[in-house]
Formats: structure tokens, sequence, C-alpha cells
């Protein structure tokens, strides 16, 4: 199994049916692949997912929930 990397920059440019992402690590090595729109898309949510997006729309709370602080008394 080879080292992880570190990530050092993501870069994004529309090409001709998708997109083609540019991904640099710390020593310089770029890798380049091509994705889909809906790759693309999954990616994003996957990401927002992973970084706690809440999606949560507010009218879809309960009465009870929209009135709930984050704070909880100690």
């Amino acid at each position: 199994m080879s080292t992880m990397k570190i990530l050092t920059r993501v870069m994004t440019e529309e090409v001709e049916g998708g997109y083609r992402l540019t991904i640099e690590t710390d020593d310089g090595q770029l890798l380049r692949v091509f994705a889909t729109e809906n790759q693309l898309s999954d990616l994003a949510d996957d990401l927002d997912d992973v970084l706690g997006g809440d999606d949560a729309d507010p009218k879809d709370l309960t009465e009870e929930e929209e009135h709930v602080s984050e704070e909880q008394p100690s």
C-alpha cells in the first residue's frame, strides 16, 4: 500500500462531456481525472455529508423542533 499523500489543491475545469479534476499533493504530484456532472454532484453530496451539511428545510421541522435551542442548560 502506498503512503497517503496530503491534498494541496483541487482544480475543476469544464471540458467536453464533463469536467476535468486536477488533484495536487504536497509533493507536487498531479492526478487528472474525468468526471461526469452526476459524479461531481455525488461527490459534492458526499463532501456535504462529511462536513455536516444540513439540507433540512425549516418548514419540514415540527413546531417543537423549531423552538429547540442548540444550547442545553447545564
